[in-house]
């Protein structure tokens, strides 16, 4: 790709971000209608519903994660001329390749992003179907089991009739390629794809800041600066093989990874795992599992054609990367719309869209995430709460119990995704062998909720408590 002149952007989280030379590909990759889909997908779903402020999009946070690979890629080229002679070290080339790695990270992400992959698509979507759907051969070692948004974003990329595409091949041939290589672990500088898939990479660096600064929390601060400024390269040998690996200088790093960590957690206990939000979330998904049941029985509900892609997603087809660009916050928002005025067709679906769009939540039901997990552990227990709500319930109580599930992990137990500190002697360790960050290992939270409509709420708690104790 060639290389351009300065080009700047102003941004609310790191002010001016400057792109240099070839780094300035960022700019014309972001007026791709595959990037500027991103624009209509929210980074935090329904989060807005709790935080006024989180509007901001997928689009905004693809071009923060670009800007901070180039910091960080910067820093590792400087870093890098300690350790190898010229030819080895990362070029110009490599830090656009991981700039534009960056920036096409979440192409894949479908509306409300993981929500919609959690309640839509599920971690049992047929690879292969996707696969030939997509272009892309079923026993390309770049797609083996990958996530479904990881899939289309490596679709995305490779799919010959797209401007994505063929901006990529036009600046530099085989260019899609090697992004989809970084993306997927399998790059030239074998350490590099660490800064875009681990405990701290620029992923994580930038949504922690945005998404502090968009719903005005406080929890999710860290040092960015000294954070880039301690990247370093080390050493790690596992069963003799010693290989290099990108991490943090031990001496001066340990306790900016240790706020970086600390600030995720507390962003998922006080926003991405909030009760309403989650809530809000399940019941789009009850929803759309709703309409999945009507379309798959022979329902032709009136929508609009804005909305047939989403519509034909729902009903368990797959798309085509045209499709695909068609699926966004916008088109679902539509679709909930439209759903709503079909109450002939079916009731439920179209209570269950009034509710969703006049925020007429369910509430949540106040018993203690364990009590839930110890209820729903006992024989028929689902059986006996469908039951007990069905005289409050407009329709099948199925759809007015909402069970919820929200999980953390502090950090990876993949090796590749593991964060490293770097001692004096550039000996790579993982950074919970630490002594001040031994304990993180092992945070892991999983918590039960259970969500019901207003009238059915004490009943619902009555039975838990009835069964397990109050």
């Amino acid at each position: 790709m060639a290389s351009g002149r300065v080009q700047r952007i102003q941004d609310s989280v790191h002010g001016l971000m400057e792109f240099c030379g070839m780094e300035t590909v960022v700019i014309e990759v972001l007026r791709t209608p595959e990037l500027q889909r991103l624009r209509r997908i929210r980074q935090l779903g329904l989060a807005q519903l709790v935080f006024p402020g989180a509007e901001h999009s997928r689009f905004a946070h693809s071009l923060g994660a670009a800007h901070l690979a180039i910091r960080f890629g910067r820093h590792i080229r400087e870093v890098a001329r300690e350790f190898f002679i010229p030819v080895l070290c990362p070029d110009e080339s490599v830090v656009r390749d991981l700039a534009v790695a960056a920036l096409c990270h979440d192409l894949g992400q479908g509306p409300l992003s993981h929500a919609w992959e959690r309640e839509i698509v599920g971690d049992n979507f047929d690879r292969a179907a996707w696969a030939k759907s997509l272009d892309l051969s079923a026993d390309d070692p770049l797609i083996a089991n990958l996530k479904w948004h990881e899939l289309v974003t490596q679709g995305l990329l490779a799919y010959q009739g797209g401007q994505l595409h063929r901006l990529l091949e036009q600046h530099e041939e085989g260019a899609s390629q090697g992004i989809r290589r970084l993306l997927s672990g399998h790059y030239d500088i074998t350490y590099l794809p660490r800064l875009l898939a681990s405990d701290v990479d620029v992923d994580r660096a930038d949504f922690l800041r945005r998404d502090t600064h968009q719903t005005g929390v406080a929890y999710g601060r860290y040092d960015l600066d000294w954070l880039i400024s301690t990247c370093t390269l080390g050493i790690e040998t596992q069963h003799d093989v010693k290989r290099w690996v990108l991490g943090f200088d031990s001496r001066k790093a340990v306790r900016v990874v240790e706020q970086f960590l600390i600030a995720r957690q507390a962003l998922y206990e006080t926003v991405y795992n909030h009760k309403t939000v989650r809530c809000a979330e399940g019941m789009v998904g009850k929803l759309l599992g709703r309409l999945r049941k009507a379309v798959q029985s022979g329902i032709e509900f009136e929508t609009t054609k804005f909305v047939k892609p989403l519509m034909k997603i729902i009903g368990g087809s797959v798309l085509s990367p045209e499709e695909l660009l068609a699926l966004d916050d916008f088109s679902l928002s539509v679709l909930i719309d439209n759903i709503a005025g079909e109450a002939k067709k079916d009731a439920i679906a179209a209570d269950l869209a009034r509710r969703i769009l006049s925020r007429d939540l369910f509430k949540w039901v106040p018993v203690s995430s364990q009590k839930i997990a110890e209820y729903l552990e006992r024989n028929n227990a689902r059986a006996d709460l469908h039951e007990a709500i069905k005289p409050f319930c407009p329709g099948e109580s199925e759809y007015y119990l909402l069970e919820d599930k929200a999980r953390f992990r502090m950090m990876s137990k993949k090796s590749e995704e593991k964060a490293y500190l770097i001692d004096g002697n550039s000996v790579a360790s993982p950074a919970h062998d630490h002594e001040s960050l031994r304990g993180y290992e092992h945070i892991e939270a999983e918590t039960r909720r259970i969500y019901t409509i207003r009238e059915a709420r004490d009943t619902v708690k009555k039975v838990i408590e009835d069964r397990v104790g109050n």
